[in-house]
């Protein structure tokens, strides 16, 4: 007899992984304390992944929305042979803390709203039929970024997940997420480039990585083999002739494809595909921004993952139709704000030709805390090494706006320059991570409008681009304010780029008034 549809799982008769989506069948029940041991199964809500429960209290005309603790359940089977696999739990997104336990025991936990994050189960799994039980909390946490910030923290499983089974032989799932290899492009030109391919594998046997790079017509044009290293290493350098370059007007993708082959019969146990992109680009504070040796302008939008009536639980297309919006509207460049974003979106953005910057959610102000540093650190480190393969990206950006929140002791003269120096050192840290972990790639910190207390602060010569979020004519000041601000920047920082990150003021179309007043909405 079968299982029933909601619990099959994907045949595997190979070694190689199989990656499968369990997002249907879901139960949900919100509150602290979920009924257990088949007790109380009538509060629980059937749902489908992905899921939030705060799609409609976030826009209710009273103040506040939930902000606590819901349970996910779902029975999965597993089929015979499985104790000979590694299996996982792949979460695209849940937010913010999350914890997996299967049949009853805790198989781990993860910190964080907006990165994707794995579970290996295969230590707590049986053949047969499976309890899968995810708590999540969204509640305020003053040691998880962000603490402050104009959006709302969704609660929830809102991104995809997936079930992932491999063979003993394979790419390291348990690095922060990623697929376990990382491309590089550190030399091209309109003559040639050099791809550089890097990972890891988990093995305990000799085997062979080969990577193969693909053209857009599906062509091999390259191929390398190379031998891991004792503790699984890798690493090996291709060069391409006369590449296609990747650029917004003719975003053209190379695949590469990275298969972990047994060293003497060639038996394939591992494959891992990622797009490939050659470009160069440079942000000079007189040129502007440089990309593959040509002046661009970049004209674009921030956007945040939300929707009326979801949430944030998008479906995957509603991710990529803001991408093309964007494209149709003449757009260039995406500011992914205030917080990583779905795989469906950045892969738009490399497709469709969108220049993009990332950021980590560092909203408003700090709490000064071992945990909160930590925590940030970790996010920035995830957020870096889960985007690093997309060709659309550019800039690792963090802590939007980090001095608008100052605390209380403004007027206490010693505790707010303790509270700047922290802000800075952690600055500091972030940025050191960024240039360790992508020395190719620029670093931004957006900023409001107040240039003297970010000079105070010490910040504006930390990252390598400055991001000025500017609302003169709305939330002070006159428009004719702006260009003052952007001319009185460019002389007291002649060799800082900047990138004006944020403008504009509030509308509602629905109110019309012939004499509009700031913040009036008209």
């Amino acid at each position: 007899m079968l299982p029933p549809d909601s619990l099959l799982t994907p045949s595997f008769s190979s070694s190689k992984r199989v990656a499968q989506g369990i997002n249907s069948s879901w139960k949900f029940y919100k509150g602290a304390d979920a009924p257990t041991n088949g007790q109380g199964q009538a509060c629980w809500e059937d749902v489908d992944l992905p899921h939030t429960w705060n799609a409609e209290d976030v826009m209710a005309d009273e103040p506040g929305y939930y902000r606590g603790i819901g349970w996910y359940q779902k029975e999965l089977f597993i089929p015979e042979g499985w104790q000979e696999k590694q299996v996982y739990i792949h979460f695209e997104g849940a937010s913010q803390v999350t914890e997996l336990f299967v049949n009853g025991k805790s198989a781990g936990s993860h910190v964080g709203a907006y990165t994707a994050f794995n579970f290996n189960i295969s230590g707590f799994i049986h053949q047969g039929i499976n309890a899968i039980r995810v708590k999540v909390d969204n509640s305020f946490n003053p040691d998880i970024i962000p603490v402050s910030g104009d959006f709302s923290v969704y609660g929830g499983i809102y991104r995809s997940v997936y079930l992932v089974v491999l063979g003993q032989d394979h790419f390291d799932m348990n690095n922060y997420a990623s697929n376990g290899v990382f491309i590089s492009t550190p030399h091209v030109s309109a003559e040639a480039a050099t791809v550089r391919v890097k990972g890891r594998v988990s093995t305990k046997q000799k085997l062979k990585v080969l990577t193969t790079i693909y053209d857009k017509g599906g062509d091999k044009i390259a191929e390398s083999t190379v031998s891991p290293d004792g503790d699984g290493s890798f690493s090996t350098d291709v060069t391409i002739k006369s590449p296609h370059l990747w650029a917004p007007d003719h975003p053209y993708l190379y695949r590469v494809v990275n298969a972990l082959v047994g060293a003497k019969d060639g038996t394939l146990l591992d494959e891992v595909i990622n797009p490939l992109g050659f470009r160069w680009y440079s942000f000079d504070p007189e040129r502007g921004f440089i990309l593959n040796g040509e002046p661009l302008k970049l004209i674009g939008a921030n956007r945040h993952q939300d929707f009326r009536g979801l949430g944030s639980a998008l479906p995957d297309i509603l991710h990529v139709n803001d991408v093309q919006l964007l494209k149709d509207m003449g757009g260039n460049f995406l500011r992914v704000s205030h917080y990583p974003q779905a795989p469906a979106l950045m892969e738009a953005c490399d497709r469709l030709g969108i220049l993009v910057s990332v950021e980590t959610p560092g909203n408003n102000k700090i709490t000064e805390s071992e945990e909160f540093a930590r925590v940030t650190l970790e996010m920035q480190r995830e957020m870096i090494r889960q985007n690093y393969n997309h060709p659309s990206v550019i800039i690792w950006s963090y802590m939007n706006e980090v001095l608008l929140g100052l605390p209380s002791y403004r007027s206490d003269a010693p505790k707010l320059e303790h509270y700047l120096e922290k802000v800075r050192n952690l600055a500091t840290e972030i940025e050191t991570l960024c240039r360790e972990e992508d020395p190719e790639r620029y670093t931004m910190i957006a900023f409001h409008g107040d240039l003297d207390l970010y000079k105070r602060a010490g910040l504006i010569d930390v990252p390598q681009v400055v991001g000025w979020n500017l609302y003169q004519g709305w939330y002070d000041g006159e428009f004719e304010d702006f260009e003052k601000f952007l001319l009185r920047f460019k002389e007291e920082y002649p060799n800082r780029p900047m990138i004006v990150s944020e403008y504009g003021a509030d509308s509602d179309y629905r109110l019309h008034i012939l004499a509009p007043a700031r913040f009036d909405k008209t």
